[in-house]
């Protein structure tokens, strides 16, 4: 017997991705070490970057949480969040974990990790961000629709 679970049905938790992202990183650096250089203002830049990400995940899973809703890809959708940082990218927890993968290559002067990015850029589009629209397509519609049309996907 089949069920028919209501989530776009993800292969796995995104944060998966993104930890192999990183350690995929650390051990190519290891082999091969691809610095970005011994440059403060790297260190300065990469502090900003995490501190505006940490803010912009905050603000995100808050939403969800104050709407006793999970996060999870896995989860069940039922409101699509149109406000605060959602009226900006419809994928802001992406954007964050991203800006974080980034301010991490940045901090570690890792440039694997932040070459990484791209690949990590690609599989979020089109294993996971891809799957999430076509079901909140099919579960709400026109409503669905016209925030795609209001707000870009990544920023």
């Amino acid at each position: 017997m089949s069920e028919e679970k209501d989530n776009p049905g993800i292969i796995t938790h995104p944060p998966v991705f993104y930890i192999a992202a990183v350690l995929i990183s650390i051990g190519l650096n290891r082999l091969y070490a691809l610095s970005l250089g011994d440059y403060e203002i790297l260190e300065t830049l990469a502090i900003v970057i995490a501190s505006a990400s940490i803010i912009i995940l905050v603000m995100a899973t808050k939403l969800f949480k104050d709407n006793s809703q999970s996060p999870s890809v896995h989860a069940t959708s039922v409101k699509i969040y149109t406000g605060g940082v959602y009226g900006y990218s419809r994928n802001p927890i992406y954007v964050g974990a991203t800006s974080l993968l980034i301010a991490a290559a940045l901090y570690f002067s890792n440039g694997w990790m932040l070459i990484s990015v791209l690949p990590i850029l690609y599989i979020m589009t089109n294993l996971v961000i891809i799957k999430e629209e076509v079901y909140l397509e099919e579960k709400f519609g026109q409503e669905y629709m016209d925030y795609k049309k209001k707000v870009r996907r990544w920023i």
